[in-house]
């Protein structure tokens, strides 16, 4: 699972090393401030000015990274995260909605540590959080093997477990509990590192009693509609093959791919169908978005959810439906990928495979354009 997304430049020194930067101590640093040893110590234990640790436990820093944070002045402050996190697939989404909450820049799930080692190896993290669900005899060989890699001198680490987990006592990280599941753990975390909350924007007038389910992420999840600036692009072919790919092998008279605003129900590709938008309120996907993996609504029309919708009740008459999430970098539903019928029907456990794996090549192709699109708030 993908989702991953560049907010705001970045220094080339907060990711590798600086051509030529001479590495200075804490004292030095400060001089460089003009500031107490104590304030340079506190910026540099919080992140604000990247760092590592020698085997003896003595922080070390480039001085170009020291002379960027001087430039800032008073506005000098952690910059915004890039984080990988290594955790069951089955757990990537909550760990996604859980970290979009804070002004982190990027996230990228994998439930692999070769995979986490080859993404790390590449320098594009600036931390790394792997979920421990119980003893591991691996993860302090894991993360001892790290400190191998030059450009990984200053990741940040941080594990979050429900017993308790040995890791080398010379290798920086921070330890987060499970129990409460990854949004427990993620609130934990922003506690003891230098992650912001982002402030929560408030739903909109029309979805507070609205006629359809609602998630208690909305706001978020409408702001990430905004951002992925999906709705009312231009159309594009990769999504038309998508949706013709979805039509085609599971034998549908109907494919669309979907993006849910405040008030409308718009379509990004549509197989078989002239409208280009609905009002949100007509759409079937207002129960896709809420949950992982493919829905299925068969026999529509004795459906007390959706037997008054007038694409039941009317023209064209459906009766079929199946639906996946399309997600962005973060792991937002902007809407889904789906296929309707006007008759009953069942998916096979292979035909619900295609039409997930199609979902997420959406979503790979949705994380793809904004990240070509460059920084956008």
């Amino acid at each position: 699972m993908r989702c991953a997304r560049r907010r705001r430049g970045r220094q080339a020194s907060a990711i590798l090393p600086p051509m030529n930067s001479p590495i200075i101590t804490t004292a030095q640093a400060a001089k460089i401030l003009g500031v107490s040893a104590r304030t340079a110590q506190l910026w540099i234990e919080s992140g604000v000015i990247p760092s590592w640790k020698t085997p003896g436990g003595h922080r070390r820093m480039y001085e170009t990274d020291v002379l960027a944070t001087l430039e800032r002045g008073s506005d000098a402050r952690a910059v915004a995260w890039r984080v990988l996190v290594l955790a069951p697939a089955d757990d990537h989404a909550r760990w996604t909605g859980a970290l979009a909450t804070l002004d982190v820049a990027q996230i990228d799930c994998v439930d692999d540590p070769v995979a986490a080692a080859v993404g790390l190896g590449g320098g594009a993290y600036d931390m790394l959080l792997v979920q421990s669900d119980g003893p591991d005899e691996s993860l302090p060989r894991f993360l001892t093997a790290l400190r191998a890699i030059p450009s990984l001198s200053r990741l940040k680490i941080a594990i979050a477990s429900r017993p308790s987990v040995q890791a080398p006592a010379d290798l920086p990280f921070t330890m987060v509990g499970l129990d409460g599941g990854p949004e427990a753990a993620v609130a934990e975390l922003a506690r003891q590192l230098p992650l912001k909350p982002l402030p929560a924007p408030a739903l909109p007038i029309q979805l507070r009693d609205a006629s359809f389910p609602v998630g208690p992420d909305e706001a978020r999840r409408l702001a990430a509609v905004r951002r992925a600036g999906i709705l009312d692009s231009a159309p594009e072919q990769v999504f038309d093959n998508l949706a013709q790919l979805a039509a085609l092998s599971l034998s549908m008279p109907y494919a669309l791919i979907t993006v849910l605003s405040e008030d409308r129900q718009w379509f990004k590709t549509r197989i078989g169908l002239d409208l280009r938008e609905t009002p949100r309120s007509w759409a079937f996907c207002n129960h896709t978005i809420l949950q992982p993996g493919v829905q299925e609504f068969s026999g529509m029309d004795a459906d007390p959810r959706f037997a008054d919708n007038p694409a039941v009740a009317g023209a064209p008459h459906f009766r079929y439906y199946a639906g996946a999430p399309v997600t962005d970098d973060r792991g937002f539903a902007l809407g889904s990928l789906c296929v309707i019928d006007t008759k009953p029907r069942k998916l096979s456990a292979a035909e619900v495979q295609i039409l997930g794996q199609l979902a997420r090549q959406v979503s790979a192709e949705i994380v793809r354009t904004i990240r070509s699109a460059g920084p956008r708030r």
